[in-house]
């Protein structure tokens, strides 16, 4: 029989933590050095570190010795970029985990989609599983460059509540639970053609307030909302639905800020549950959904921080432009028609699609 403690953890007969109360998970995962999946403590079992993007994703990428950059614009080498993880459970994510994911990715865009139709829980846990390690390691990770100014870390400035369901759920494949479809999000696959940066074969993005995910590999890309049991993408259909074509990397980008500023205005949001029953050794991963999904008035200033932040970089905007984009009302994806753009002829298409206004 499970036992549930005081603070709301329950465990089995062994010991195995099958759910974290939220302080524990508090204490031992986002502020301690545990195993993020059992929890055990350095010096219990054996430790090997687990890297936030996956050995062979590393390999197939060839990003060993190449870095990834911070929001404040430290760099990391992703050989380096690992967080507190036991053998034990390193491998068991191989396993569950790891494999089917690598074997879709190998298989390219088919794969991918494959995989979302068929076995959508593999790639729901191991997306959630990218996204709790990186922001683990910003427990590590300085949040002024110059020393001078703090000593604070990134991760100190998270309200980690908002880590911990997400945490729940990417552990289903250890805990052994089930996990409501509806519970998955919203997760879409689909072709990207590298425009940039041809000679760069991966990118990354995430927002932890906004509860949303980016990842491009080669030319697949995927784009994930953990925490609106499909609202988003269900808002986004008539959208999405124009795009006939695959998306430029900047495209790629404004899709993902799409999807975290449209997240961050859902009027009514899901309500997680989690039902467990020591009696009969049961835990289950549920939820209440609004009737539909629909938005509080928008923010269109706030559309355009997100822009900036992730599109800012990729190149030079002239004043016009720029001040579209902090209004909230540019885009990459569609003409003044609503017409998707093939970024064919790249540099005319940007010239004329200044100040159009996003239609969702």
């Amino acid at each position: 029989m499970w036992t549930r403690h005081a603070d709301d953890t329950v465990v089995d007969a062994t010991g195995k933590i099958i759910y974290f109360g939220l302080q524990r998970f508090l204490d031992d995962i986002c502020l301690g050095d545990c195993c993020f999946i059992c929890g055990a403590r350095p010096g219990e079992k054996p430790f090997n570190n687990e890297h936030v993007f996956p050995e062979w994703l590393l390999r197939r990428l060839d990003l060993f010795d190449k870095s990834i950059t911070l929001f404040n614009k430290a760099t990391v080498r992703y050989d380096r970029f690992t967080v507190p993880c036991c053998t034990e459970c390193n491998t068991l994510m191989g396993d569950e985990v790891e494999t089917p994911v690598s074997q879709a990715v190998g298989a390219g865009l088919d794969g991918l989609v494959k995989l979302l139709k068929g076995h959508p829980l593999a790639l729901a846990v191991w997306m959630r599983l990218i996204f709790i390690k990186t922001h683990l390691k910003d427990r590590t990770m300085r949040f002024h460059l110059d020393a001078r100014k703090g000593q604070q870390k990134i991760g100190d400035f998270y309200q980690w509540e908002q880590l911990h369901y997400t945490h729940t759920f990417a552990r289903c494949f250890y805990a052994g639970y089930e996990v409501h479809r509806d519970n998955f999000g919203g997760t879409l696959v689909l072709p990207v053609k590298p425009t940039f940066s041809a000679h760069h074969r991966f990118d990354f993005a995430d927002n932890f307030i906004g509860q949303t995910m980016l990842l491009r590999l080669d030319d697949v890309g995927l784009l994930a909302v953990f925490d609106d049991c499909g609202g988003v993408l269900g808002l986004m259909e008539r959208q999405l639905q124009r795009i006939t074509g695959p998306v430029s990397e900047p495209q790629f980008r404004e899709l993902f800020v799409e999807m975290t500023w449209l997240n961050m205005h859902l009027k009514d949001r899901p309500v997680f549950n989690i039902e467990i029953d020591p009696a009969i050794e049961m835990c289950r991963l549920t939820s209440d959904l609004p009737p539909k999904p629909e938005l509080i008035e928008l923010d269109y200033g706030l559309r355009g921080r997100l822009y900036e932040h992730a599109l800012g970089g990729l190149f030079s905007y002239d004043e016009e432009t720029m001040a579209a984009i902090k209004a909230g009302k540019f885009t990459l994806l569609f003409d003044r028609d609503g017409k998707f753009i093939d970024h064919a002829e790249e540099a005319a298409q940007y010239a004329a699609i200044r100040n159009t206004e996003t239609k969702t």
